[in-house]
């Protein structure tokens, strides 16, 4: 069914983003101690529930509008930030499913592998899965 939808349409992101989920692409394969005790408190924190709970269609449609991610790519836009000698950063999961190790070596191909951290038992969410080194990474950057 998704591969005969319009890329451009929010129904072909909606169930792309929900087969992803179903699939996995948004948890490691083997989480950290840290990273199950994180998604463990998203789970049960009272705060954290009200407010996830509260979200509408409006804002997945209002991104959609503005944003077409979903055929998007921004490469010749890195390539002139590059040439402008702006920094840029990246940080990806291994066990991120949407994003290929190729489009992440092509990154790391531009910008150097300083500026690349390519976690393992990592996927969609760095900040969570692989906490400690993405804050170590972060603050190594902002130096």
């Amino acid at each position: 069914m998704i591969e005969k939808m319009d890329t451009a349409s929010i129904e072909y992101s909606s169930y792309c983003f929900g087969h992803a989920m179903q699939n996995g692409f948004y948890s490691p394969k083997t989480p950290s101690e840290d990273a199950k005790n994180i998604y463990s408190k998203f789970r049960t924190d009272s705060l954290l529930l009200k407010y996830a709970s509260k979200m509408t269609y409006e804002a997945p449609m209002g991104f959609w509008t503005n944003e077409k991610y979903t055929i998007i790519s921004l490469t010749k836009n890195l390539e002139a930030l590059h040439k402008q000698n702006v920094k840029i950063y990246g940080l990806y999961g291994k066990n991120d499913g949407l994003y290929s190790s190729k489009q992440v070596s092509d990154l790391q191909n531009l910008i150097g592998s300083a500026n690349l951290k390519y976690f393992d038992n990592c996927s969609h969410s760095v900040f969570i899965d692989q906490q400690i080194p993405f804050l170590e990474a972060l603050m190594e950057w902002s130096k």
